[in-house]
């Protein structure tokens, strides 16, 4: 496609849960639309979107592949967005960088926990939704009961368009039940739902159709995607990618459905004021994922939101400030690249060897300043403490883990303070072993790992006034004097801290009072039961004497820091434990263990929900006792059993257990 215009662009984000069979029905859409000469297979390992190695060996998607492709007079973007719930960052990434989501539902499993999650993903987006039913030719399926499924979890909207002539290994066409109502019985019946539905959506048809005209099929399509733009409509195809079933047909479903980047609104925001991207003329760009090649180095892929960029051309990083060169810029289709000259709007291209590079950066050029909304991710709760097993990797180690940490934003890295390791957290012990993996394939750098320390916090219960700390120093020369007088109380949970300043007069300077507030919050960072962080406390100033010559910062840093921790063990202190909300899902015939060992780890269990052959269960639990919990369901559930976690709250720690916990620290 020689000249391309952003009406001929379609950015689709491909959304499962792991196993659903995207990849392999991307391999046939690419296949189908000539982007290929064969088809590649997972089990092959020559599938285009999964070419890591990681990928390659584990025989499912781990990152997001861009996969550009033109098809009849369109050029689509498809984004392999992986299925696991680890990997819930890409696929937030990957619908700020899309128009539509294409939801692919296995026939035989059904809806899982990830399928749900990123419904409610693009939901909440505003993006519109195609589902294919995939793996129709599967053994022991039904299409009406699949699409029962279907509509019983994501409502009536859910309609299908198409027709399958059979289920299960018989299954070798689709019919359109829009554009060829009158194939068979099936169509005529659902082309009668597919109006009814469309029709409900609009005023003006809806009362033509009462009246009893005719709406042409024109109107009708016109009508189903802007029900399916505004989210009053969810059209649903059958499939099976394996044998390109329904393939072509999808193919034409999303060039006649999925809208142009201009045909959904998108606010970003102008000296904090919002504005349509439409109204914004400069070049702006949403960097929607990074990584790094073995081969072409740190490579970025962009959204183009507004004006267009060309090879060689710089921009501005509005995080860093920095003013970059794009020396090449890239269409991509998996691991291949193919120059082009210029990226116009709407547009999903690569930019390579840009080095301070992040997943959500904006980039413009200098005149053309935008923000966008700031991407809230799931918080990573599953650590482990690593330690380079030479030290000559010790400062290659961070470098790396840094990087790793800025093209996933589920995943974190910080140094403990106390024990000095470099503490690695993630979605779960799958997503930090292969970040493990990865460092040691490809920087050479081997590890040793353990178990981090919880990170709880202390906190206080009730309150005390008038507690005083005199620091006095004297040798020889200048002395150091300082006196402070403080209240202190307990805040709300998840309050922090707040210092109030009552100090009338000129009893201590005003630049002593800020001294006083950093050795209050000093004291809070070390701790004072056992080397915790402390939270949720208002320390008040209330007194205090200065000296003409010996009063100065450090000594009213040390008076503050000495009368907190005073005050802090007059307070009935106490330990708080992080706990975290999770979704379990596991076969049915499993619940009744699973409950119990939560029950064990000291979990409340909020819900339950049976769905089909599945349950879910919904519980909050202590952070320290699921800190192995993942390898402890596989083995309970035979490997069937899955499940999420997000920080919710702290909590105080049982008597019982804090006791334990301090006698523990007491003896390192």
């Amino acid at each position: 496609m020689n000249k391309l215009s952003s009406s001929q662009i379609r950015n689709i984000a491909l959304l499962d849960h792991e196993g659903a069979g995207e990849t392999t029905l991307l391999e046939s859409m690419l296949h189908i639309a000539g982007a290929t000469n064969r088809m590649g297979h997972i089990d092959a390992h020559n599938t285009i979107s999964d070419f890591d190695p990681d990928e390659k060996e584990h025989e499912k998607s781990l990152y997001c592949s861009t996969l550009s492709f033109n098809y009849r007079n369109l050029h689509f973007n498809c984004l392999d967005v992986p299925g696991s719930p680890d990997a819930i960052a890409e696929a937030m990434t990957a619908l700020h960088a899309a128009e539509c989501a294409l939801i692919c539902i296995d026939a035989t499993d059904g809806i899982k926990v990830n399928t749900r999650k990123v419904w409610r993903l693009a939901s909440q987006r505003g993006i519109p939704r195609i589902i294919a039913m995939t793996k129709l030719d599967s053994e022991n399926t039904d299409f009406s009961l699949a699409l029962e499924a279907i509509k019983a979890e994501f409502g009536n909207r859910c309609i299908p368009l198409y027709i399958p002539n059979a289920s299960s290994s018989t299954f070798s066409e689709v019919y359109s039940a829009l554009h060829n109502k009158d194939a068979n019985d099936e169509t005529a019946a659902a082309y009668e739902q597919i109006v009814e539905a469309i029709v409900e959506t609009d005023d003006d048809l809806m009362e033509r159709y009462l009246e009893g005209a005719e709406i042409s099929e024109k109107e009708l399509v016109a009508a189903l995607k802007e029900a399916l733009i505004h989210g009053n409509l969810f059209p649903v195809i059958p499939t099976a990618g394996e044998h390109e079933v329904g393939t072509r047909e999808l193919l034409e479903l999303l060039s006649e459905l999925a809208p142009a980047p201009g045909e959904i609104e998108r606010i970003v925001y102008q000296n904090e004021e919002p504005v349509s991207i439409a109204d914004v003329k400069g070049f702006s760009a949403y960097v929607y994922h990074t990584e790094s090649d073995e081969f072409v180095g740190r490579i970025s892929y962009l959204r183009v939101l507004s004006g267009s960029i060309a090879a060689h051309g710089s921009f501005i990083n509005r995080r860093s400030g920095k003013e970059e060169k794009a020396g090449h810029i890239f269409r991509v289709i998996g691991k291949q690249q193919q120059d082009i000259s210029k990226a116009i709007a709407g547009d999903l291209v690569a930019i390579p060897r840009v080095a301070d590079m992040h997943a959500c950066d904006v980039i413009t050029d200098a005149s053309t300043d935008i923000a966008l909304d700031e991407l809230r991710f799931p918080t990573p709760m599953v650590s482990l403490a690593v330690r380079p097993k030479t030290n000559k990797d010790d400062q290659k180690l961070g470098t790396v883990l840094h990087e790793f940490e800025n093209d996933d934003r589920t995943f974190h890295v910080h140094s403990d303070p106390q024990t000095h390791d470099m503490i690695i957290s993630g979605m779960s012990d799958l997503h930090l072993r292969l970040i493990l993996n990865k460092l040691k394939r490809r920087y050479k750098v081997n590890v040793t790992t353990s178990t981090p320390r919880v990170a709880y916090m202390e906190t206080i219960t009730t309150n005390i006034n008038h507690v005083e700390y005199t620091h006095k120093k004297q040798s020889g020369g200048a002395g150091q004097f300082g006196r402070v007088v403080i209240n202190m109380e307990p805040l709300g949970r998840g309050e922090g801290y707040e210092f109030v300043d009552k100090i009338h007069g000129g009893v201590i300077d005003g630049v002593f009072r800020a001294s006083v507030d950093k050795g209050v919050q000093s004291a809070m960072q070390e701790g004072v039961m056992a080397g915790y962080p402390v939270t949720d406390v208002r320390v008040t100033l209330i007194d205090g004497k200065t000296h003409t010559v010996d009063s100065k910062d450090i000594a009213f840093q040390i008076a503050g820091q000495k009368a907190f921790k005073k005050a802090f063990e007059q307070c009935r202190p106490v330990l708080l434990e992080p706990i975290v909300s999770m979704e379990i899902t596991v076969p049915q015939n499993h619940i009744g263990d699973i409950m119990g060992d939560l029950n064990a780890r000291r979990a409340q269990i909020l819900s339950t929900d049976i769905k089909s052959s599945k349950a879910i269960i919904e519980a909050r639990a202590p952070m320290a006792e699921i800190q192995s919990y993942q390898a402890q369901l596989k083995a309970m559930t035979g490997g069937e059993g899955s499940y999420t976690i997000e920080f919710d709250h702290y909590d105080v720690v049982p008597p019982t257990i804090q006791k334990r916990i301090l006698e523990e620290s007491a003896s390192n």
